[in-house]
């Protein structure tokens, strides 16, 4: 099985002729959509929002920020994109109390199971949820300047 990135039009023709020559020897092309992966931005965003947060309010931890985050605002994303996530996730840690959940977060992978457009949601809500509290978030490259 080959991958194929189908992001110009040179690859595209050369696609749509491997799949020709596929049919003409009566073989059955099968394409399947893989969602794009986060990028390593979306990593070191999500990391600096936890450090941003973390040193604006009094007697947080990164861990704390990073459980509260996954917890509050990842796991609904998961949960609406992904059967199986929800079904684990009802069956397994929703019945829990919230300090235990938080702990769960530790060992749950929940930001590392999101695709590029979940990530940027995960970000996006983050973002708007802790500056509706008064805290000034940036992106790290304005942090920078």
């Amino acid at each position: 099985m080959s991958r194929w990135d189908l992001s110009n039009e040179t690859v595209m023709q050369r696609f749509m002729a491997h799949v020709g020559t596929l049919r003409l020897s009566g073989k059955r092309p099968v394409v399947e959509f893989v969602p794009e992966s986060r990028s390593l931005d979306q990593n070191s965003l999500i990391y600096a929002l936890y450090q941003q947060i973390a040193s604006q309010l009094p007697g947080s931890a990164i861990v704390d920020i990073r459980r509260e985050c996954k917890l509050r605002y990842g796991v609904p994303i998961l949960r609406a994109h992904s059967e199986e996530f929800c079904y684990v996730y009802d069956k397994a840690i929703k019945p829990l109390d919230y300090e235990f959940k938080l702990r769960a977060m530790d060992w749950l992978p929940v930001t590392s199971k999101m695709a590029k457009a979940q990530a940027t949601e995960f970000i996006e809500t983050v973002v708007r949820e802790y500056s509706q509290q008064g805290l000034c978030l940036l992106h790290p490259s304005e942090v920078a300047a």
